[in-house]
């Protein structure tokens, strides 16, 4: 199997899953700005990261508009700020595919975190209103109020290994 790992990072928590995925597999992890330039017809699987945001997974529409003509193996990983735990995820990937490509593409969660120092001055105001809005729906002794008022870091390269196996074909 020759496979490739793709991927859009903002903050780190994406590149840094890419990463391990690519030693796992024993292959490259390209960022997607790098990997346009490239000839993906050469590889025989293709792995795809993309970080989460307001549901979407950034950058998956350009990808498969670029990898399904190629007819490859195909599995995504989205990097999210929600524990892996949370019952909404799967609702939130689904809507990220047709119905087809939900049938024939495998997708899998990967929780991220949050890193303020490294996000722009848009994300920390957008962040601040989703905060404020938290606060005033379930009050500042919530979960999900306490989670977003500091940076914090779920990663873990346990979770990878579902999709490791995924592409090794077990």
């Amino acid at each position: 199997m020759k496979a490739i790992v793709i991927y859009q990072s903002k903050t780190g928590f994406t590149q840094r899953y890419a990463g391990w995925i690519g030693a796992a597999l024993n292959c490259e992890a390209v960022a997607w700005k790098d990997a346009q330039a490239m000839d993906l017809s050469a590889y025989d699987t293709l792995v795809y990261g993309g970080w989460c945001h307001a549901g979407s997974i950034i950058g998956l529409k350009k990808f498969l508009k670029v990898a399904e003509p190629l007819k490859k193996n195909i599995a995504v990983f989205a990097v999210g700020a929600s524990p892996a735990e949370n019952p909404e995820i799967e609702s939130a990937l689904r809507r990220n595919f047709t119905q087809e490509q939900w049938e024939r593409i495998r997708a899998f969660y990967f929780p991220g975190g949050l890193n303020y120092e490294k996000m722009g001055a848009v994300d920390k105001a957008l962040m601040a209103a989703f905060r404020a809005m938290t606060k005033k729906q379930e009050g500042e002794d919530s979960e999900m109020y306490r989670m977003l008022c500091k940076s914090y870091d779920l990663t873990d390269e346990k979770y990878i290994q579902p999709l490791v196996a995924h592409c090794q074909g077990q």
